[in-house]
């Protein structure tokens, strides 16, 4: 049978340029990136099947990156625009959508020096109760924080009257990763999975001879001789452009939201526990990661999640839409199999971050089970419990899409937090996991306006430009009206 052309195959691509973009990325909170579970762990972290190092795939990456892409451009939850399409290509299911001028690679993680990769437990907490259910408990692996990953995203101009374009969309969407904004993995909306990168970069002519012999001879797995050390990403795109594509333009925000950012004190000892793994260990010790004591996002959010319910139930309990309301901010919990039909579950719209506990110290204690019926010591039920004493941790919240009623229970929730009314953790019934604190509330949701700033204190009412917006939001959340019955999943 004699040749025949290939009619369907894709036509070459015509470049105008490449650009090699390189960078860090280090976890700054623990980082799960899952795998297939195993008979050691229910949930284990993602590796290459070779050498057993953490694996970020690019498609990860690259997915979280259009998703920060699509975010700044739109808001959050918004149809992306075709902007997006143009550097990320047509999304899957799009048959006439265009191929992605963007490759963005595998990397495989180095753990931080002596440390390895941390195991977790996870368990549900009944709203009602306040305690641990019954058969919802599971652990998980975890990255810790200082892992790096050494990211690699490739840049294919097809024309020279698009890459300036293509480059301020792309810097767009790396600058989310350039300051621990964003995050990767699961449990995001918890603190887990913030990275911060740094950044290096250069640009391949390739409408020249010279251009195409200085790729052919470069290194084509370290094309570039300088290593990543620069945060801004468009600075460094910046730098590496020719004179006719600068300056680069620094795209708006359409992100909706508000930041909150809590300073709290620990006013004595706090346990979130965490099994002992080694014989001399104790029984429980309070949760570590990357060799520091931490106040992780998901213990705070299940305490707070409990306090707007309570909250919400008591404002609200003439329109009976208390827990629609909560449900709203934190996702509706979902029992066994994902519900079929009208009922779409939507995840958190509150990020609660994770935060290490700076000054703190651990304190190691031994205790006993007293039988209630004698009074005396139960046999065998000696233990030992380490917790951490004193400290201070500066947690970031952040609500998207809000509507000012729902930002009002979360100032009412962050006012029991501050001023000692909950408490975080195991043991609270004798004083451990009490909290005092202030915050500072940012709101982001003009994109024509500058951020506005209120501060909060226990006892003392809320100050600078935008204090008058505390009061406001809370009556918005007394004053609502009804939204709904609610349905069931």
């Amino acid at each position: 049978m004699g040749e025949q052309m290939l009619n369907d195959a894709m036509p070459s691509r015509k470049l105008a340029a490449r650009w090699v973009i390189r960078g860090t990325l280090t976890v700054k909170t623990a980082l799960h990136l899952g795998g297939e579970g195993t008979n050691r762990v229910d949930m284990p972290v993602l590796r290459n099947a070779v050498d057993g190092r953490p694996l970020l795939p690019g498609s990860t990456f690259a997915g979280a990156l259009r998703s920060a892409l699509a975010d700044r451009l739109a808001g959050y939850a918004k149809q992306e625009p075709s902007k997006v399409a143009e550097l990320f290509g047509g999304m899957r299911g799009n048959e006439s959508g265009s191929q992605s001028p963007l490759i963005v690679f595998d990397a495989f993680g180095e753990l931080p020096s002596g440390q390895g990769v941390e195991v977790r437990d996870g368990v549900s907490i009944s709203p009602t109760t306040g305690v641990a259910e019954d058969h919802e408990k599971y652990d998980y692996e975890v990255l810790p924080p200082g892992t790096k990953f050494p990211v690699r995203v490739d840049l294919l101009v097809p024309a020279a009257q698009v890459e300036k374009s293509l480059l301020e969309h792309l810097a767009a969407a790396l600058d989310a990763f350039s300051s621990a904004e964003r995050a990767l993995g699961s449990r995001r909306s918890r603190g887990l999975g913030r990275v911060r990168a740094v950044w290096a970069a250069r640009r391949f002519e390739l409408g020249t001879r010279r251009g195409w012999l200085e790729w052919i001879l470069s290194d084509h797995e370290f094309p570039l001789a300088a290593e990543p050390d620069r945060t801004c990403v468009r600075d460094v795109l910046e730098a590496a452009c020719p004179e006719n594509l600068k300056p680069l333009s620094l795209l708006g925000d359409a992100r909706k939201r508000v930041v909150i950012e809590l300073v709290l004190r620990l006013d004595h000892d706090i346990l979130i526990r965490s099994p002992g793994t080694d014989p001399d260990a104790p029984d429980v010790s309070h949760l570590h990661s990357g060799g520091f004591a931490v106040l992780p996002g998901t213990s705070l959010a299940g305490v707070m999640r409990a306090q707007a319910l309570r909250i919400a139930k008591l404002v609200r309990d003439q329109k009976s839409d208390g827990p629609d309301w909560v449900d709203r901010l934190f996702g509706m919990r979902i029992e066994g199999r994902r519900p079929s039909g009208k009922f779409k579950p939507q995840a958190s719209r509150l990020h609660i971050g994770e935060a290490r506990l700076d000054n703190s110290r651990p304190q190691r204690q031994t205790r006993t089970a007293i039988d209630r019926f004698t009074g005396g010591v139960v046999d065998t039920a000696l233990f030992d419990e380490q917790t951490e004493v004193g400290g201070q941790a500066t947690v970031r919240l952040e609500l998207r899409n809000f509507e000012n009623g729902e930002l009002g229970l979360v100032l009412l929730v962050v006012k029991d937090l501050l001023d000692g009314s909950l408490a975080v953790g195991g043991s609270s019934s004798v004083g451990r996991g009490v909290l005092h604190g202030s915050a500072t509330v940012t709101w982001h949701d003009d994109v024509r306006a500058v951020a506005r700033t209120a501060s909060i204190e226990p006892g003392k009412q809320p100050e600078a430009d935008a204090a008058e917006e505390i009061d406001k939001a809370i009556h918005a959340f007394h004053d609502a009206p009804a939204i709904g019955i609610r349905v069931s999943p």
